[in-house]
């Protein structure tokens, strides 16, 4: 299914592509030209590995949209495989029966097979790494359990040796990926402080029973054990970060130095508190709906007055999630067999979920948000995706809860990690209750309610799928009138023996890209500066503008008429009132720099419109 999915997204919406993943595909090309780049250009923070991952493809198939995508869809594949193996961990975690176990994994897997569109979409993007970075999260999240599940299980030094080092080479990996994994490591923290206080906590009360001194002697040893195998995760941690640290020698540490720096902060009117509420208030009401509803802010009918976040999608999970942070909050309270059971599903997710929401407010790179505004212009939604890791386990604990009540759980089995938050309970609350039996009309009614919902919830799903905008779904925000085929405009340039040309960022990687750099088309100060070189020092090259369609006259074209030079223009339409103009002067090369032409080239700086 999850595989299908993706191919069906793939398929039915190539040959679109934008211009930051055709430069992913243009790094993929010249890594089999026999180049080995570290960073995304231009980014000393991403590493280089999805371009490395997209390599191999297009060694077997040819570089191509269709490939890229391919080779994204093939990557997103672990984020389904890891939801399952987390569920595992979860489900032991909350002690589930059987069945429970069963229903609680198929759904989170299906969830994850096919989870909002917007969050798909940009699982199939070629950003550079955040589709690997999610991978790296949910991995950190998995392994982070599973070592305080092991070492409260007794498990030898030599096996929580190699889980600390698994957990270190994905640190080091996902540094190197992308700072984004600060999330995860957010929550790691948070969770092992959480296990570590149920330990010690014991110990530094004045008085202890006696029945219980046995049982707090063991999970100290236990402890200690796991604390003193924790160095072993330093040596695989400095491996994965091996190329950033390799660049930062060779570059004065300018990637760690951006990292600690935070990248380009951006300045804001009115006071730090103000800034903050702006920014919290465009988190609650568009960039979280948008990812847990799944509406894509590049479709025709959003806008700044009509932004289209409430989907059936964004209700359902909405509820799944408020319900599973009132049972942990309630838990702690009235310790309630389902309530302990749906916290113990869905603590560690719910971490995840308030670590990115405080790491994401915070974060100066999101005051873009403050002017992008809730319309189609998307500047920091990305930063929100890795919550789609987590998504999946709220609506499938609610489900497998609703569908079986207490009987979900083992009273007589004790969960996986007996000191670990989740589990640690009041101790009123570790007296067996003995389980009900269900009325008839009840038996018939709990599995109606969770089949309904998943029904509606997976067509809905499903039509958002369908129904998605062809040329828009994988369009940039930042620029949406960009062509969806450049087919024509390549099949022109090569007519008119173009090989060189200047546009804006948004058209030209997507033209060298699909061209494997025959046609080199890039701005006059890109991100690959050789490239801007090699064209500014052409001996010919065009120009590419986007012009309205109502303008009959543009200044470019204003400009050439008073210094009589002659010129050729062809223009292609994109979208409505939107048309792509190639210029071409044959007796000599328009200079960005020339004042009587830089009004009318101030389009080429990484600009989308006149």
């Amino acid at each position: 299914l999850a595989l299908a999915v993706r191919l069906f997204l793939a398929i039915r919406h190539n040959p679109v592509i934008e211009g930051d993943e055709a430069l992913t595909g243009i790094q993929a090309e010249n890594i089999l030209d026999g180049q080995w780049p570290i960073y995304y250009y231009g980014q000393p923070y991403m590493g280089s590995l999805e371009a490395y991952i997209i390599a191999l493809f297009f060694a077997v198939a040819g570089p191509s949209v269709l490939v890229l995508r391919i080779a994204m869809s093939c990557t997103s594949l672990l984020l389904v495989w890891l939801t399952w193996h987390f569920g595992e961990a979860l489900a032991s975690e909350a002690g589930l029966r059987a069945g429970p176990r069963r229903l609680f994994l198929t759904v989170a897997t299906a969830i994850a097979a096919l989870p909002p569109l917007y969050d798909t979409v940009l699982e199939l993007r070629s950003y550079g790494g955040y589709t690997e970075a999610m991978i790296v999260m949910l991995w950190l999240l998995w392994a982070t359990l599973r070592l305080t599940q092991r070492w409260h299980q007794g498990a030898s030094r030599g096996e929580l040796a190699w889980r600390w080092a698994g957990i270190g080479l994905l640190t080091g990996l996902g540094l190197w990926i992308d700072p984004l994994i600060v999330y995860a490591l957010a929550t790691m923290a948070l969770w092992l402080s959480g296990c570590f206080w149920q330990i010690l906590r014991p110990h530094l009360r004045q008085q202890t029973k006696a029945a219980d001194h046995q049982d707090n002697r063991e999970q100290w040893v236990l402890f200690k054990a796991s604390l003193l195998t924790a160095p072993a995760a330093l040596p695989p941690l400095l491996l994965g970060l091996g190329p950033a640290l390799i660049y930062g020698a060779q570059h004065g540490w300018e990637n760690f130095l951006y990292m600690l720096h935070g990248g380009h902060p951006i300045s804001a009117p009115g006071s730090r508190l103000h800034i903050l509420r702006a920014v919290v208030t465009f988190y609650a009401r568009c960039i979280a709906p948008r990812v847990i509803g799944g509406t894509l802010p590049t479709e025709p009918y959003v806008s700044q007055n009509h932004p289209a976040v409430l989907t059936p999608g964004l209700v359902i999970n909405g509820l799944a999630m408020a319900l599973a942070s009132s049972a942990t909050l309630f838990s702690w309270a009235w310790p309630r067999p389902t309530l302990l059971c749906l916290r113990r599903l869905t603590l560690l997710p719910l971490l995840f979920t308030l670590c990115l929401t405080l790491i994401y407010c915070l974060d100066p790179l999101a005051v873009a948000s403050v002017y992008s505004g809730c319309g189609p212009w998307d500047l920091t939604g990305r930063y929100v995706v890795p919550l789609v890791i987590v998504l999946p386990f709220f609506l499938a604990s609610a489900v497998t809860l609703c569908w079986y009540g207490s009987a979900a759980t083992d009273s007589q089995s004790s969960p996986g990690s007996p000191a670990s938050p989740a589990t640690a309970l009041p101790a009123r609350s570790l007296t067996p209750q003995p389980v009900s039996k269900w009325p008839a009309w009840q038996s018939l009614l709990r599995p109606t309610l969770p089949l309904l919902l998943l029904a509606c919830y997976f067509s809905t799903q499903f039509s958002a799928y369908v129904v998605a905008n062809t040329h828009n779904t994988f369009e940039t925000s930042g620029c949406v009138k960009a062509p969806g085929d450049y087919a024509p405009i390549i099949a022109y340039l090569r007519q008119e023996h173009i090989s060189y040309a200047l546009a804006t960022a948004w058209v030209g990687n997507p033209i060298t890209f699909i061209t494997n750099q025959q046609i080199l088309v890039t701005e006059p100060r890109a991100r690959l500066p050789e490239y801007s070189q090699r064209v500014l020092h052409a001996a010919h090259y065009a120009l590419l503008l986007f012009v309205r369609q109502s303008n009959t006259r543009p200044a470019i074209i204003q400009a050439l008429q008073q210094r009589h030079w002659r010129y050729t223009v062809k223009r292609f339409p994109t979208v409505s009132g939107w048309e792509l103009m190639v210029v071409i002067t044959p007796d000599h090369n328009v200079s960005p720099t020339d004042p009587a032409f830089r009004s009318a080239l101030r389009q080429l700086y990484n600009l989308c419109g006149e």
